[in-house]
């Protein structure tokens, strides 16, 4: 089954995330994450990134810590996957000062941390496709036109304020096409909620699509405080450029979802 980021992914990203090194830097051979319980596990994921990692996508392979680890790896951007890594080895060696086992050989370490480097530096192109003039608001227009200026100029995550405005335009969109009105003071998991609630009760999508429609209603959610506190919407201090790149492709892999259950009413 493919997952909500596969779309936006280089096919050349696999050859340089190493699995194996992974599982030894991290003592996955057994299913387990370090000394991570599940909850604490769980925890640990959505305290640094925001990110249910008990959500379906993320057990297609098990439901053990280690395969759930590999899913949520695997569904990242390279720099992203490099923040992944770094925090639980930076949390390796908080519980190794603790008395933690550490029989990881020194080659093995030394190539863990070069595989994160060589992550750092893979070069992503975002596809924009999705972020499409669906009507002839004038502002919709200008709000595509800096969304592509930023993404051109490597920074997705200043767009974050100007891509949350795009997304709550378009829920209104596709609600009015449906005799569904909106007000401005609306949130944007409000209106995603509602629109894939009118799916899933006219019975257009099935369970699995509903399930997947609740959770990225959970990460729009989450995208609000993201653009409420670390983009340019506010005062603030920006996300660093790979997180923000992170959640960036997060929310455009979430549009490309709903475009596969509206088909041609996505558009115009």
């Amino acid at each position: 089954m493919m997952n909500w980021f596969e779309q936006v992914k280089s096919s050349s990203d696999d050859d340089v995330l190493d699995m194996w090194l992974v599982d030894q830097a991290f003592d996955m051979t057994q299913g387990y994450v370090l000394d991570f319980t599940d909850a604490s596990f769980n925890d640990f994921i959505r305290r640094k990134f925001q990110v249910d990692v008990t959500a379906p996508m993320y057990k297609t392979e098990g439901t053990s810590k280690a395969k759930r680890l590999r899913a949520f790896l695997r569904a990242l951007i390279p720099g992203a996957q490099a923040d992944v890594l770094e925090a639980l080895w930076n949390y390796r060696h908080s519980i190794v000062a603790r008395n933690y086992p550490d029989s990881l050989e020194p080659h093995t370490r030394l190539a863990f941390v070069e595989m994160i480097g060589r992550l750092r530096g893979v070069s992503q192109t975002i596809n924009l496709e999705i972020v499409e003039k669906f009507s002839d608001d004038s502002t919709l227009s200008e709000l595509v036109d800096a969304i592509q200026r930023d993404i051109q100029a490597s920074a997705p995550h200043a767009a974050l304020d100007r891509l949350h405005t795009y997304a709550m335009k378009k829920f209104a969109d596709l609600l009015a096409k449906k005799g569904t009105p909106t007000n401005e003071n609306e949130a944007l998991h409000a209106r995603a909620g509602r629109y894939i609630n009118g799916l899933n009760q006219a019975g257009q999508i099935g369970d699995y699509s509903a399930k997947i429609g609740k959770s990225a209603v959970s990460i729009f959610e989450q995208f609000n405080q993201v653009r409420n506190k670390q983009s340019l919407a506010h005062d603030n201090q920006l996300l660093a450029a790979a997180e923000g790149q992170y959640v960036f492709e997060t929310v455009l892999s979430l549009m490309r979802f709903i475009k596969t259950l509206e088909g041609s009413n996505f558009g115009r």
